[in-house]
């Protein structure tokens, strides 16, 4: 008997509309604040650096990075949720384009954590690996056999 199982770098799905991620940032006035679907801090950190950014960190819930000399601030809500914070200088489409690129590295590497998990798991539980591809979408097919003997 074999089981399959894909891990597709979607994994998030935004419920919010764009509009409403958009929100005037009350502190710095000249500042607008865009909610993300990032909550772990170190794959944020890496998505920014895969992008080609640095990540200075300012403290656990607060990282800033630099695209030129455009700095961008991630800070964490009440939810844990970082949230990126712009100058108005910036155009919100700009924005927005930046943060679905950091968002499409985020969910890639949230897959690999998956898939390593999964892997290091797999053998624990009884199951063979038979075949792996990797398709166009940059999703995985696995494939395994379920090892029934010792059970």
């Amino acid at each position: 008997m074999s089981i399959e199982l894909v891990l597709i770098p979607v994994g998030i799905a935004v419920a919010q509309s764009v509009g409403s991620m958009i929100e005037k940032h009350k502190q710095g006035g000249n500042t607008y604040k865009i909610q993300t679907v990032m909550k772990r801090q170190h794959l944020l950190q890496k998505a920014i650096e895969q992008y080609g950014c640095n990540v200075h960190e300012i403290n656990q819930q607060n990282y800033r990075t630099e695209i030129g000399d455009i700095k961008i601030y991630f800070q964490q809500n009440e939810h844990d949720i970082f949230e990126a914070v712009f100058d108005e200088s910036v155009e919100q489409q700009d924005a927005l384009e930046f943060l679905e690129n950091l968002h499409s590295e985020y969910k890639y590497l949230i897959q690999q954590e998956t898939y390593k998990k999964l892997m290091q798991q797999a053998s624990q539980k009884g199951l063979e690996l038979e075949s792996e591809e990797i398709q166009q979408d940059r999703s995985i097919l696995l494939t395994f056999n379920v090892n029934t003997i010792g059970r």
